[in-house]
């Protein structure tokens, strides 16, 4: 991107948001002037030409021992590079781990962990698989619900 001084502006921050959005800040590098722009991360990967981590996904490499951070890196690349994403965020570390299945939001993955034993393993199946079906990248809470009531009969009662 250009300023209107004729500069390049310069990519300074790439900040991640809690609800997976990033928040990218740019700075002409010569008369200082700022923007900000706050996209998904899947769709803000059109302003780089190149791979760029999320703070917050390079603070999450950086802690790793040095003798796994070079593999965490590349897979995570590699994994970014085939499904065409060029900002790199936490969630993106996640599918790659997952090796490109859903991830578990954070309250659902604690729901699940109150589930019985003998069915958790069960119900972990399902619902990830009703996800990938459906093309959701995450199980949630409402996921849950939905297939509680399907196979058990478990709804919550209608007002």
């Amino acid at each position: 991107m250009r300023c209107t001084c004729g500069s390049d502006f310069r990519c300074e921050v790439v900040q991640e948001w809690e609800d997976g959005r990033v928040f990218l800040r740019y700075r002409c590098e010569r008369c200082g002037f700022g923007v900000g722009i706050e996209t998904d991360h899947r769709k803000g990967g059109g302003l780089f030409a190149h791979q760029v981590w999320t703070d917050e996904a390079r603070h999450r490499l950086d802690r790793l021992p040095p003798y796994v951070e070079p593999l965490v890196r590349q897979e995570v690349e590699d994994y970014a590079a085939r499904h065409g994403l060029t900002v790199i965020s936490t969630d993106v570390m996640t599918e790659a781990g997952n090796q490109g299945m859903v991830s578990w939001h954070p309250e659902a993955k604690q729901r699940l962990s109150r589930v019985p034993g003998p069915v958790r393993a069960m119900a972990r199946v399902e619902l990830e698989r009703t996800a990938l079906d459906r093309g959701l990248p995450e199980v949630t809470v409402e996921l849950m619900e939905e297939i509680k009531a399907r196979y058990f009969g478990m709804a919550a009662p209608r007002s």
